[in-house]
């Protein structure tokens, strides 16, 4: 089915081709890199493959340099997230689920303030705090979180780079 001429002219004038094959290319790098981080985290029995595909997405960005500013924050607010969460564990080792929970977003709150590209520590010091497994440690569910995320960070930027250098490779 093809669109109608009106539609088609007005695409045509006002998309470039280039534009056209960023959308294609953007909509499959970000269902392959959710689609195969999820594959794999879910094939390495990791707890909770999920995060693999969500941190996939999260560092899919339209632009290669966007995409490597989103992994890097990604990558420190997850580390920041993850050591809140055990210092406040640690720190508070029998208070209640709430209670570690308001002091872990308070103080990731405020980090995220003052840089609001680290916002994701916290979301990552409450699921971290929030998924450990009955008879677990908070340790390692915290491992368990940064290796999920870690992973889909990796295969969100690999794809990212492969799809610039397989579509938009400049010729000298």
């Amino acid at each position: 089915m093809t669109p109608p001429p009106l539609l088609r002219d007005w695409v045509t004038a006002h998309v470039s081709r280039e534009e056209t094959v960023r959308t294609i290319a953007f909509v499959a790098r970000c269902t392959g890199a959710a689609v195969l981080a999820l594959s794999i985290a879910d094939r390495l029995h990791l707890d909770h493959p999920v995060w693999a595909s969500v941190s996939a997405l999260v560092v899919s960005q339209d632009r290669l340099g966007d995409t490597h500013r989103s992994l890097t924050w990604r990558i420190v607010a997850t580390l920041i997230g993850v050591a809140v969460a055990l210092l406040v564990a640690f720190a508070m080792p029998d208070a209640g689920a709430v209670a570690m929970l308001a002091v872990a977003v308070g103080v990731t709150a405020a980090i995220a303030r003052i840089r609001t590209e680290l916002r994701v520590c916290m979301w990552t010091s409450v699921i971290v705090l929030l998924t450990v497994p009955p008879g677990g440690t908070i340790l390692t569910a915290a491992l368990a979180r940064a290796q999920e995320v870690m992973l889909g960070v990796a295969i969100g930027a690999l794809l990212h780079w492969g799809f610039e250098r397989l579509l938009f490779r400049r010729t000298g």
